[in-house]
């Protein structure tokens, strides 16, 4: 499946701020190796005992730099979920208050004392809480599927992308085939062998990136100039073959791949009244005919 690049001005998501709950460890050789984490879900609420202090998140002092913990399970370089054996760098020797901000190494501001973590970038590592590794960024950093860059590296439109990006459930994330241009570069091999084989294009890789530009500005003129009740677009982006709309008899399954897109999108009006993302399918029905909006709706 081929993902695409993509930039666009996005809603910011509040850093989890759930407690934690450390394993136990054994230094030397008769430490216990932990169950392999679940393969693709986020990462559980952590246990009630030890929770954060309201208003201040759970921090760790690495390599120098306070971290912070964004309540995301923790990306390798293989873009997968590090497993829960995984070896491990170090672990976590002292702690301060919960209001207290870490300020030397291997210290955390809860209590989880020898708690394993690995490092997997400058500013950014893998905290082992309940059982699983969770991401912790330093402030300057960001991280896309176990990719990780400064945030002066990356464009404002991007960082509020990667913040919309991670504020979606897992599965609504996995049927998001685009990845931020900055990113592109480290990323593209691994989406070079998904397209390397036989199977059938998706909807998505069937397009141009001159039929998606011309369909989401399609898109965004209806809800800015034809209806204008919606007041405008405030997030958009193109879904693929995993959206159920593509399956609708009579209208969107009615056209084949490269003849049809459908984008989810959150209107002005939308999000200042509290409402979900609705849809807007545009096609046509052969290459050499102009694109419509065929269907719009939840």
């Amino acid at each position: 499946m081929r993902r695409l690049c993509f930039s666009t001005v996005l809603t910011a998501l509040a850093v989890s701020l759930a407690g934690c709950g450390a394993d136990s460890i054994q230094t030397g050789t008769n430490q216990p190796v932990a169950a392999a984490a679940p393969a693709a879900a986020d990462i559980p609420a952590p246990a009630a005992d030890g929770q954060a202090v309201q208003g201040m998140p759970l921090m760790v002092f690495l390599d120098s730099a306070c971290l912070i913990d964004t309540g995301r399970r923790a990306i390798g370089a293989d873009h997968q979920a590090i497993a829960s054996n995984a070896a491990f760098d170090g672990v976590l020797t002292s702690e301060v208050h919960a209001e207290e901000v870490p300020a030397e190494e291997y210290q955390a501001n809860f209590s989880c004392q020898n708690t394993p973590y690995l490092m997997l970038a400058e500013g950014a590592a893998a905290v082992k809480l309940d059982g699983q590794y969770r991401l912790f960024l330093a402030e300057d950093t960001v991280e896309y599927e176990g990719i990780f860059k400064k945030k002066e590296q990356v464009s404002e439109d991007t960082l509020k992308w990667l913040d919309f990006y991670y504020s979606m459930p897992e599965a609504d994330r996995l049927a998001i085939n685009m990845v931020p241009s900055e990113f592109y570069d480290e990323f593209g091999p691994a989406i070079a062998m998904e397209t390397s084989g036989e199977a059938a294009p998706s909807y998505l890789a069937a397009l141009t990136e001159e039929d998606l530009a011309v369909t989401e500005a399609l898109a965004m003129h209806y809800f800015t100039e034809v209806d204008i009740t919606f007041e405008g677009v405030d997030q958009i982006y193109p879904v693929d073959a995993g959206e159920a709309n593509y399956a609708n008899a009579g209208i969107e399954r009615e056209y084949s791949p490269g003849n049809i897109v459908i984008y989810k999108v959150l209107t002005v009006k939308d999000r200042r009244d509290g409402n979900p993302f609705r849809f807007i399918s545009i096609a046509r029905p052969t290459k050499s005919d102009d694109w419509k909006v065929i269907n719009s709706g939840y």
